[in-house]
């Protein structure tokens, strides 16, 4: 049966567009709120092939073999730095494993410091001129 070509089928083809915007917007609701349990089947399937979950070194010494251990940023002897849970070396060797993850190759730390205020001025100014919207 086509639908007419008058008042009483806008309104059929109005209800129905109505009725399945709510059906699609609930189905990607419903993909949505899977994603943390995919989250979570993804890490069990790495627990069970990695054979043990990440260590961290909590002090007595007992890290998994192989794997580096990450020690907490609460001790005593941590010290301050750029970053409010990590010291400057902890920094850089995190960092240093990101950029070596994303280009896909060994990545070199040349130079490591922390931004004085004269840096931060500069680099506003930049910010700035690139986003102003003036014509040139």
């Amino acid at each position: 049966m086509p639908i007419q070509d008058n008042l009483h089928g806008a309104l059929l083809i109005s209800v129905i567009d109505f009725v399945l915007s709510f059906v699609i917007i609930g189905g990607i609701g419903l993909i949505l709120a899977m994603f943390p349990l995919l989250n979570r089947f993804g890490k069990q399937n790495e627990e069970r092939h990695l054979g043990k979950p990440l260590a961290v070194a909590d002090g007595s010494g007992s890290a998994a073999a192989g794997l580096p251990a990450v020690s907490p940023a609460t001790e005593a002897g941590a010290v301050p730095g750029i970053h409010p849970g990590l010291n400057d070396q902890q920094l850089v060797v995190l960092l240093s494993a990101a950029a070596s993850e994303m280009l896909g190759g060994p990545v070199r730390v040349e130079k490591f410091r922390p931004l004085t205020a004269k840096d931060l001025n500069w680099a506003a100014q930049g910010r700035s001129v690139l986003q102003s919207h003036r014509l040139k």
